[in-house]
């Protein structure tokens, strides 16, 4: 029998880093897998580890700061933003924005952070405590609106403020009152994101609107639209895509994981310095242990990115059977 065939190496290094600077948080989200299970120890991951893994990239065009935490919980997150700037590398992150008290608003802006995005899921109290697991809307609502407000004072046209709402069967009765809450709040920017599901707490397959949606709750996505023209607000789906567009899928076809093309161009380390091939993959993959490619903490990057585990993991990623951390993905994910 023939050994399996083994993909070239990759010659270069990627230009886009997933750092996952803390994997601690604040909420306790009803969708995401951290609120069910420990995959890794509560860590923040150190300016210094990030110099070390960052001086190994001869060029970064895009770093992400987030993964499964809050990055506004790393005490040095200011520091680590100013140092990647000083690379030349566009930066931005998710937050729940619990956190986000006046001076942290002010260093946030200081900063120069690219792009600040708010994941609130709800345009009610009652929705976001059943959905983000803690009481804290009101709060939220404050700090956005009051970071919006300082930035205007101040000229500073970054951060990119956005709000993003996943979309589920509990809340997509909200997503028109959503809009215009970003619109009460300054807020440019909504972004509609498919639910990643797994089976834990909501993030379930009944919850899940890809490939079956009803016709209120389409409904519903039209009216959210209607309602950001004419608040003069952009509304999009993950993935640079638009939401109805998103959520509606399309005709099952072979290897729907296969335009992804991740594994070739970007490269994700968790808070204890482990390298995974993205940030959905912990969500769905069965196997943890066997999802870690590489230790960028102990390895030199370069070794990891065209060693062993990640080459056979490309090798799979190219056959007729999806790796596991790819099983369910879909290509119009937040990137």
């Amino acid at each position: 029998m023939d050994a399996p065939r083994r993909l070239p190496v990759v010659a270069t290094l990627p230009r886009s880093l997933y750092l996952e600077t803390t994997n601690r948080c604040d909420s306790e989200c009803q969708t995401c897998v951290r609120t069910f299970l420990t995959l890794e120890p509560p860590r923040d991951m150190t300016l210094a580890e990030v110099r070390h893994v960052v001086e190994q990239f001869p060029v970064l065009d895009r770093v992400v700061l987030h993964g499964i935490g809050e990055p506004l919980l790393n005490r040095e997150i200011f520091e680590i933003i100013a140092y990647l700037k000083s690379r030349g590398a566009t930066v931005l992150f998710n937050s729940d924005a619990i956190s986000l008290t006046p001076p942290r608003a002010r260093r946030l802006l200081e900063s120069g952070l690219d792009e600040y995005r708010v994941s609130m899921d709800a345009a009610t109290r009652e929705s976001y405590r059943k959905i983000r697991g803690v009481d804290q809307f009101e709060r939220v609502r404050g700090n956005v609106g009051r970071l919006v407000e300082l930035e205007r004072l101040l000229g500073t046209p970054t951060p990119r403020v956005s709000m993003w709402f996943t979309a589920a069967r509990t809340n997509i009765e909200e997503l028109p009152a959503f809009v215009r809450l970003a619109a009460t709040l300054g807020v440019a920017e909504v972004y509609v994101q498919r639910l990643v599901w797994n089976g834990l707490g909501l993030a379930t397959e009944e919850q899940s609107l890809h490939g079956a949606l009803r016709a209120r709750e389409q409904r519903l996505i039209e009216e959210a639209e209607a309602t950001a023209r004419t608040a003069g607000i952009a509304l999009r789906a993950s993935g640079l895509t638009a939401p109805l567009l998103s959520l509606k899928g399309g005709a099952e076809r072979p290897r729907p994981w296969s335009g992804c093309e991740r594994p070739w161009t970007l490269a994700y380390v968790t808070a204890n310095g482990n390298v995974l091939p993205c940030c959905i993959s912990p969500w769905v993959a069965k196997d943890y242990e066997r999802l870690v490619l590489g230790r960028a903490f102990d390895e030199p990057f370069e070794e990891i990115w065209n060693g062993e585990r990640y080459r056979q993991f490309r090798t799979d990623f190219e056959s007729d059977v999806a790796p596991d951390p790819c099983r369910g993905c879909g290509l119009l994910w937040s990137i």
